[in-house]
């Protein structure tokens, strides 16, 4: 007899086990890109909430504060990930731009400014594809 009453699909645990995978099985390149794109998803989202305010209605602050917070938490990642002993001159300069994002971000969050966190979010963008071409450029040096 058929089932009128199928079992839910666990979509959410299914993709957390993807992520997880995906996490666990990737190199250092590709993390520093799954964090790249994570931050601009986050920001996304945030800038999602300031919209509502410009279509009259309600944004979720705190959900603007979370998803401001954990684009400014990969940031910090990043940032305290480098490598000053391998590399102090990239290292050094890779600090100061990531410094620089967090600080927009912050001024962003406390004044509600959608256009910094644009600009934030292009920059993240760019060295997100700055990455992608690097780890291209690696790999094809390698065949």
């Amino acid at each position: 007899m058929e089932d009128l009453n199928p079992k839910p699909n666990n979509l959410a645990g299914k993709n957390k086990r993807f992520l997880k995978n995906m996490v666990e099985t990737a190199s250092p390149g590709q993390l520093i890109i799954l964090l790249l794109d994570g931050a601009v998803q986050w920001l996304h989202m945030a800038k999602t909430e300031l919209v509502k305010q410009n279509e009259s209605e309600l944004p979720n602050w705190s959900n603007f504060s979370h998803y401001m917070r954990m684009s400014g938490d990969i940031l910090t990642h990043l940032q305290e990930s480098l490598n000053h002993k391998e590399s102090p001159d990239f290292s050094d300069k890779m600090h100061s731009l990531y410094d620089f994002m967090k600080r927009e971000l912050i001024q962003a969050h406390v004044k509600k400014q959608e256009d910094k966190i644009t600009i934030v979010q292009n920059m993240i963008k760019d060295l997100k594809n700055t990455w992608m071409e690097a780890l291209k450029n690696h790999q094809s040096a390698l065949i």
